[in-house]
């Protein structure tokens, strides 16, 4: 029998998993953070920092809008920062690269804004709209004698009204009195044709929002947000849309997002059933830590609401971290709008909990200083990190969010899993893995790799999952990384419902290989920069590509690495006058096979 508790209140520990929790009040579910909570899972005595670009940015805003002048850098012996770029091919680029800017000012290393990347894709007939994060909407100026950032707004989007043909490009707008957006932002529509858009942002106070905007004109425009909640501990939201359970008739909107508290982080959830006027919110999962290090411990995120379009029966996967090699997904299930959940089951012997799929993550445990400890896929040569970690100036950092869909009761997910056993073990690869469930999520099939098994190919990492109107079409989008440091976007396909992803049906959606650019430039023992330092260290790709379907078509977005810029000459930027690789939104179109 499934354990409910109301609306309002936390999710308990399911079985013999021994996870502290108890009856949470209304006032300590909205708690915003405020007490410095931290923002690590401890691995192996590092602290692995899971916080996201815009969470990060939100973070370190308000100090950020007054800079000060840039001292010499300090030079690190041994760095190689040689470029290795190739430009050309054919795919479509949705991100309007006329936005991309440089701004100088004396005693400061130049700001190269040119990252678009982190991309989501939502399609109503021949009306798309792709989200991205856009670092080129950060202008700074020279106020009162000092530098400042006048606004930030890094919640980006692209619409084309004619399937994919043309596109024209802005930002979401920021709250009333706000200069604040900080992407993260996903895009979906309800069936009447408006998109709504979830994102990181602020108030005009400065406090940190989870807030959605809403678009009526097709994506042409997006209105005013409105508030999900103000919380100082929110990141890395997600947006689902779909029929409210007791009235199919009526769209729910629906968003999850992780917290950072004192007490370790918390599943938020809020919903409007007013096509996104107004909002409920509270936290529906808040585990406690547990004395075992190889079990769930008080760390999450990655979540990813989907509603099953027949019953209006909502999903929410995500990521359960422990403090050794093996993590855990998890899947909350709703047959009443969010009032109540239970877990779904995957039964995996030796697992703490019936209701846990172990994981290993993908990538290597490196140092990208400024930006944390994080897993990553890298290029070029290795340099040596802190606490006998390395480092790369080519890197990009991964994530384990779990991607779903679900139609009439069969679920399927997706996920990017080490090949091998070991938390951040350098010697490994990854591959997409496929299960699905025939019965709503309470069994599973066994976990199925979807891409193929190619010499040469080291990663397969950041999944995005669609189906068609018939659901034995699934497709899976994900970035390949090759022998030599470059990466692909790849699709897998499968006409069988995912029993089987045959590699003579996988597609390579792009068309040139492209290199990372040069994301982690050491300045000092324990500091870096990305060329854009608009953007932390070690982001490149993002942490999501977008794929949908629509029309016959598969829609796939990602960010693509083969445009250029050159370096202002300056001699305090570590690569002063070279030219590089720089992330734009690419867009294809995939008849649906």
């Amino acid at each position: 029998m499934h354990r409910r508790i109301k609306f309002g209140f936390l999710l308990m520990g399911i079985a013999t998993l021994a996870l502290a929790g108890g009856l949470i009040s209304s006032t300590a579910a909205l708690d915003d953070g405020e007490d410095g909570p931290p923002t690590t899972i401890e691995k192996k005595g590092v602290d692995i920092e899971l916080r996201s670009e815009g969470k990060m940015m939100a973070d370190s805003a308000v100090s950020q809008l007054t800079l000060s002048p840039d001292p010499t850098p300090t030079p690190v012996p041994g760095e190689n920062t040689t470029p290795n770029v190739k430009v050309r091919g054919s795919n479509l680029q949705v991100s309007d690269g006329g936005l991309d800017n440089i701004q100088i000012f004396a005693g400061f290393r130049p700001f190269v804004k040119s990252t678009q990347s982190e991309t989501t894709i939502s399609a109503s007939n021949n009306d798309i709209v792709v989200s991205y994060n856009s670092s080129a909407n950060q202008p700074l100026a020279v106020i009162g004698g000092v530098l400042q950032f006048t606004s930030r707004f890094l919640s980006g989007y692209s619409s084309s009204h004619d399937g994919g043909q043309t596109w024209s490009s802005g930002f979401v707008p920021p709250l009333a009195g706000s200069i604040f957006t900080f992407g993260d932002g996903v895009v979906a529509q309800d069936r009447n044709g408006n998109f709504y858009y979830a994102t990181l942002g602020a108030n005009a106070s400065g406090r940190t929002t989870v807030q959605v905007n809403k678009s009526t004109d097709g994506g042409s425009t997006f209105g005013v947000p409105t508030i999900v909640q103000v919380d100082n501990g929110g990141d890395k939201e997600w947006i689902g849309v779909g029929p409210s359970p007791s009235n199919k008739n009526q769209d729910n909107v629906y968003v999850t997002w992780t917290s950072f508290q004192a007490s370790g982080q918390q599943l938020r959830f809020g919903r409007s059933t007013d096509g996104g006027q107004t909002w409920t919110s509270t936290t529906i999962f808040a585990p406690g830590p547990d004395v075992d290090p190889t079990h769930p411990q008080n760390s999450l995120s990655f979540t990813s609401p989907v509603v099953d379009p027949f019953n209006g029966r909502l999903y929410i996967p995500f990521a359960q971290f422990s403090n050794s090699d093996t993590d855990f997904l998890r899947v909350l299930i709703s047959d009443d709008a969010g009032a109540t959940f239970h877990f779904a089951t995957f039964n995996v012997p030796g697992a703490p909990s019936p209701t846990l799929l172990p994981v290993v993550q993908p990538g290597e445990l490196i140092d990208c200083f400024s930006g944390g400890f994080r897993l990553s896929i890298h290029a070029g040569p290795p340099l040596v990190g802190r606490f006998g970690l390395r480092t790369f100036q080519k890197a990009t950092r991964l994530i384990i969010q779990p991607t779903l869909a679900v139609r009439n009761g069969v679920v399927y997910m997706a996920w990017n899993n080490s090949d091998g056993t070991v938390f951040g073990d350098p010697a490994t690869g990854s591959n997409i893995l496929f299960v699905r469930s025939d019965d709503g999520g309470n069994t599973w099939s066994s976990p199925t790799q979807v891409n193929p098994a190619v010499s040469g190919d080291i990663h397969h990492v950041h999944p995005a999952l669609a189906i068609d109107v018939d659901p034995n079409d699934v497709h899976i989008s994900y970035y390949t990384q090759h022998a030599d440091g470059t990466v692909d976007l790849d699709m897998a396909n499968s006409h069988d419902r995912g029993a089987t992803f045959p590699s003579y049906r996988t597609v390579r959606v792009t068309e040139v290989s492209s290199t990372l650019a040069p994301t982690n430039m050491r300045l000092s023992a324990t500091t870096s920069t990305n060329y854009d330092r608009t953007i932390q260290p070690c982001y490149s790709l993002g942490e999501y590509n977008g794929i949908t379907t629509a029309n016959g078509n598969v829609y796939a977005t990602w960010g693509d690495l083969r445009n250029t810029v050159t370096q202002p000459v300056n001699v305090l930027d570590p690569i002063s006058g070279q030219t590089h690789t720089q992330q734009d939104v690419r867009f294809q179109k995939v008849k649906a096979q």
